[in-house]
């Protein structure tokens, strides 16, 4: 890969190590720069192919769960999203356009339209190409994202910060009524294995 760019490894060290502290990702990763191009909105107008909003909802709820998206085809919007608002950062408590971490971090973008999110996503995340700008597809996500903004209430980020097992009823010290422990060992935590690890917040 690095042949193919023309950049040795000691090249590439100085590339992201030896440039100014105020320059961005997306200044010094071509990669990034095409990227944001593609993920821009600009004068894009999205087009709802004659449907109301409600419909176009609708159809985004349902590819909000379409793994076929991706570009593995293992991954779906709602694989980070569980619930809809999972592991969305306290930004997206404002309507969009609004600042998105990702964004900024990769592509140099202050604040990001809702189908700007949407493209993001489709190119991070999912590995795959960004939706066409007139596609129902897009219209149809970016309707679902912006109603899942409006009923956000933060503090849903995490659904696996709270263990449901910490007041134990199964605990040391009480008279076990649990013959079957349910807060055993091994179940203890439904969230052991935790789709919100950390560092995907």
């Amino acid at each position: 890969m690095l042949r193919k760019y023309g950049l040795s490894s000691l090249g590439l060290f100085a590339m992201f190590w030896l440039v100014p502290a105020s320059t961005s990702i997306a200044q010094v990763n071509p990669c990034a720069a095409e990227q944001a191009a593609m993920i821009r909105q600009g004068d894009n107008e999205l087009d709802s192919h004659g449907k109301s909003r409600e419909e176009l909802s609708a159809i985004g709820a349902k590819l909000w769960n379409d793994k076929s998206l991706s570009g593995a085809g293992t991954t779906s919007c709602a694989t980070c999203h569980q619930g809809g608002t999972v592991m969305m950062n306290p930004t997206f408590e404002k309507p969009y356009p609004h600042p998105v971490q990702m964004a900024s971090d990769r592509f140099g973008m202050e604040e990001v339209t809702a189908a700007e999110m949407v493209q993001m996503c489709m190119v991070v995340p999912m590995n795959a190409k960004p939706l066409k700008w007139n596609s129902v597809e897009l219209a149809a996500l970016t309707a679902h994202i912006e109603d899942l903004q409006a009923s956000y209430k933060p503090g849903a980020m995490n659904p696996c910060a709270a263990n449901p097992c910490a007041a134990n009823p199964c605990g040391a010290g009480a008279k076990n009524p649990c013959a079957a422990n349910p807060c055993g060992a091994g179940v203890m935590n439904p969230c052991a294995a935790n789709p919100c690890g950390a560092g995907s917040n």
